[in-house]
């Protein structure tokens, strides 16, 4: 069964570069990995269409970028089987950071829906802080400074709850495929890595 490595972090901490990175070295040494996001699923264009019409604050966006994630762990499990390495490019925790802390949404609901939901065997926590992540990207969802300030504290809530492996991604990608690499490796070879960030 495929590792499944998990990557969250706010819009700008630059979480598709890094994984792009660490599939290009774990493909060098011959294994199979491959990336997984919100887009993959062939029903995601429709309902992204739709969601992207909606006002951000909007329940109806919110669960059509629910389904789009959950379609997401479907593909995922799907793919357990032939690779060696499954990214994805966020995950639950996203909708939790998002709608939970950034929209108010309640969040006992949304952890009861996580839990049908097969964690990552680990997750890594892109830290970057929010005024670097809005200067690298911009987002219309993060476009509110309040919204993106409870996202931002979401997203620090969550790591420390759930165990994610908090990263500094204010250092380059190299530094962060780097330090995330050599945790992989080791989580593959059965040991547990000691890296410092």
């Amino acid at each position: 069964m495929g590792l499944v490595v998990g990557f969250e972090g706010l819009p700008g901490c630059g979480k598709t570069t890094v994984i792009g990175l660490l599939i290009r070295a774990l493909e060098a040494l011959r294994l199979r990995a491959t990336a997984v996001d919100i887009d993959t699923s062939r029903y995601a264009p429709a309902l992204r269409a739709i969601a992207d019409a909606l006002p951000i604050q909007n329940m109806a966006r919110s669960m059509m970028y629910w389904s789009m994630r959950i379609l997401q762990y479907d593909a995922i499990d799907r793919m357990r089987g032939g690779m060696d390495v499954i990214f994805a490019d966020r995950t639950w925790g996203t909708a939790l950071a998002f709608d939970g802390w950034g929209n108010g949404v309640a969040r006992d609901a949304l952890e009861h829906i996580g839990k049908f939901l097969r964690a990552p065997d680990i997750t890594f926590f892109l830290r970057v802080p929010l005024a670097v992540a809005r200067a690298r990207k911009s987002s219309r969802t993060m476009a509110d400074p309040d919204f993106a300030r409870r996202v931002e504290h979401g997203y620090e809530c969550l790591a420390a709850r759930h165990g994610w492996i908090p990263v500094d991604a204010e250092r380059t990608p190299e530094q962060v495929k780097e330090y995330c690499f050599e945790i992989i490796r080791a989580r593959m070879a059965g040991k547990t890595a000691v890296v410092s960030s």
